[in-house]
């Protein structure tokens, strides 16, 4: 088994150790060996010490310490990892998590239409316990025997923190169900998992971490774009996985799990520690390094750092992933959980591009068995608007039939280049039917690769992929279209406008149910981009142009599209070396390694990709109204206020300058609802 602490760690146990060791063991104490007859003998027993109990306790019990200041957290985990169902919720202090004010039942969180029903059982309760908690900070003396309860809780506490515990109050779900599917699911993955560990001279018991990520679910996807069982943003994901429109390794659990040994590796060799390492996997790295500045161990760093985005899920995530491997270790003991098995594969690295399709044909296998086995796919592959990458590793089902096939798969079957991204900006008069027919497709088609609604709306500057033209059905399609578009379709909606200096907010109107809604019948629900194109640099060169920043973008990711070095396009437009591009931004770009329409067909790809997967995980089911606070920033309104992502919120408010926000200022908030 490889080392599981680096040797900085040992040298820190040593330290820690030998002091008690020469007071329980004389033969190894400083003054013996200044003595000869016993320096040789004591050097023998010193070394024989060594070797025979320090490995024990740093290997085993140094790597994931379980400190006396987080185990009532830790402890608060376990119970909700493996004691407390879905369909309860626990109402508890956010800062101390054994104060506990409640076991509530309720609708399970996972039956659609739960979390509404809840919603204001959870208000209603959080109310209570702080009233309760404000009377006892104001000295009055509890009646109920409820308030006693909880007035026993804080009996050594001071006004202070009772008020502080009034606006403190937390509920957390019950996850004893989810947590033993996720444990089901992980039987696929966890041994491959814990070798690639092994393999990276990690602690394998990292391969435990997924548990509090996501569950061991291959699926999931948070509204900021976090996406697979480890969670990968992209941003992060970038630095050691392939992303793009044909393939997204986040979603692959093995080459995810590579990514993560290599991630954890270097936030351990930055941090020294693993607690600080998974916390950063939370916080970040330079997060971390700041908070170690500041209070240098985790333990003082849990207790009293407080700064930034450093609030109760980094706080508490060491806390959870201690409690996840308890829990993960206690569910393999039990003989009558069958888990699930690792699907038995055969690989091949493409020497060139080849289209789903023409793989299914020749293996006699379907698009699902080709999803299953390589999640990292993208549905633009799977559909057949993109080919299988060159140089991507497919998997297919194992057995001596498909050997044999692979053996001789064609090379006709191969292309020498990928298919290109169609797409076309909407422009005033135009209708779905108009641009279907112009482009040679089926209305049908071009309304499921968009998302359009059924009225087929769509709005003036909206960027529409044009999916992949069916030749064979090509002249019934066109009769289909013109019959047809009159009836489903409607002219481009101009977008309503937004003057920055009345700072309004597109017109809204109330429906039966008094939710406000957009007046457009597209509510978003499309790709609706902001501007894509480049603009002709101002001497009308054919090698410069300028764009305008979306969000989502950076120097680094514009840097590649236009196969530069981030330190050009820094040099180009002035901009110093810890300058981050803001949304609206406009910038020069030089096109003489790739032309306009290539880095346009990149650029769409990229926003395409991240609008297609928020809207495979979520909904936008109406919009409300938001009046700007003073002191408030684009982000803590989108992270903390709304839990938002903020090309969507941008989305929703296009011409307004985000950069000056003003006090009273109104902003249109989309309602987002997990599928």
């Amino acid at each position: 088994m490889p080392p599981l602490v680096s040797t900085q760690t040992l040298t820190s146990d040593k330290n820690r150790i030998l002091p008690r060791m020469r007071s329980k063991y004389p033969i190894v104490a400083a003054s013996h060996f200044f003595q000869p007859w016993c320096l040789a003998t004591s050097l023998f027993f010193f070394v024989l010490y060594l070797w025979t109990f320090l490995p024990a306790i740093s290997f085993a019990g140094e790597a994931f310490p379980r400190y006396p200041v987080i185990e009532n957290n830790v402890r608060f985990w376990e119970k909700i990892y493996h004691q407390y169902s879905t369909s309860q919720a626990v109402v508890h202090d956010s800062y101390d998590l054994s104060k506990i004010y409640a076991v509530l039942p309720i609708i399970d969180q996972r039956i659609p239409g739960a979390a509404k029903i809840n919603a204001p059982i959870f208000k209603a309760v959080k109310k209570k316990y702080a009233r309760i908690l404000d009377e006892l900070a104001r000295g009055v003396t509890p009646r109920s025997d409820e308030g006693k309860r909880i007035a026993a809780m804080f009996r050594n506490d001071k006004p202070k923190r009772l008020q502080e515990a009034a606006t403190s109050i937390r509920i957390q779900i019950g996850q004893k169900e989810r947590f033993l599917e996720g444990f089901i699911r992980s039987g696929a993955y966890l041994a491959d998992i814990r070798k690639i560990f092994r393999d990276h001279g990690l602690p394998e018991d990292l391969a435990y971490l997924p548990h509090v990520e996501s569950s061991f679910n291959l699926k999931a996807y948070s509204k900021f774009g976090a996406s697979g069982i480890w969670q990968f943003t992209r941003d992060t994901g970038r630095q050691f996985l392939t992303i793009n429109y044909e393939i997204d390794e986040r979603q692959d659990p093995i080459l995810a799990s590579r990514a993560a040994a290599q991630f954890l590796k270097k936030n351990h060799q930055l941090l020294g520690s693993w607690p600080l390492a998974l916390t950063a996997y939370n916080y970040g790295p330079a997060g971390m390094l700041r908070a170690q500045k500041a209070h240098t161990t985790y333990e003082k760093i849990f207790s009293s750092y407080d700064q930034g985005y450093f609030k109760f899920a980094s706080r508490n995530f060491y806390s959870e992933f201690l409690a996840a491997l308890s829990v993960a270790k206690k569910l393999e003991k039990d003989p009558s959980l069958s888990l699930h098995r690792p699907a038995q594969v055969m690989t091949i690295t493409l020497p060139g591009y080849i289209a789903v399709d023409d793989i299914c044909n020749y293996f006699n296998v379907t698009p699902d068995t080709i999803k299953t086995l390589n999640p990292a796919l993208r549905s633009s592959v799977l559909l057949g608007e993109k080919h299988v990458p060159k140089g991507y590793t497919l998997r297919l089902p194992h057995s001596r039939q498909q050997k044999k096939l692979l053996a001789t798969l064609p090379q006709h079957l191969y292309h020498k280049n990928q298919k290109p991204t169609k797409f076309y900006r909407v422009r005033s008069g135009d209708t779905a039917g108009k641009i279907a027919i112009a482009h040679g497709v089926s209305l049908k088609a071009l309304m499921q690769a968009n998302k359009l609604d059924d009225r087929a709306s769509v709005l003036v500057g909206q960027n529409l992929r044009i999916p992949e033209r069916n030749t064979k059905n090509r002249q019934a399609e066109i009769q289909n279209i013109s019959s047809t578009q009159q009836k489903r379709t409607v002219p481009a909606i101009n977008m309503p406008s937004v003057s920055s200096k009345q700072q309004t907010v597109p017109l809204l109107i109330k429906t039966k149910k008094k939710e406000a809604t957009w007046k457009s019948v597209q509510k978003a629900r499309g790709v609706i981009l902001g501007e894509l194109s480049v603009r002709p640099a101002l001497d009308n060169s054919n090698m410069q142009g300028t764009i305008t920043i979306l969000p989502e973008e950076s120097v680094e990711l514009l840097a590649n599209w236009l196969q530069i070095s981030d330190k050009s396009l820094r040099t180009l437009n002035k901009l110093p070396p810890d300058h981050l591009l803001q949304a609206d931004e406009r910038i020069q770009i030089p096109l003489t390694n790739v032309s306009a329409s290539e880095f346009e067909e990149k650029r769409f790809d990229f926003h395409l990709e991240t609008e297609e997967d928020f809207y495979s995980a979520f909904k936008i089911v109406g919009v409300k109204v938001y009046e700007v606070s003073k002191g408030d920033t684009i982000w803590e309104i989108c992270r903390n206020k709304f839990d938002l992502p903020f090309w969507l919120l941008k989305k929703y408010n296009a011409n307004l300058d985000f950069s000056n926000l003003r006090s009273s200022q109104q902003l249109t908030i989309p309602i987002v609802k997990a599928i």
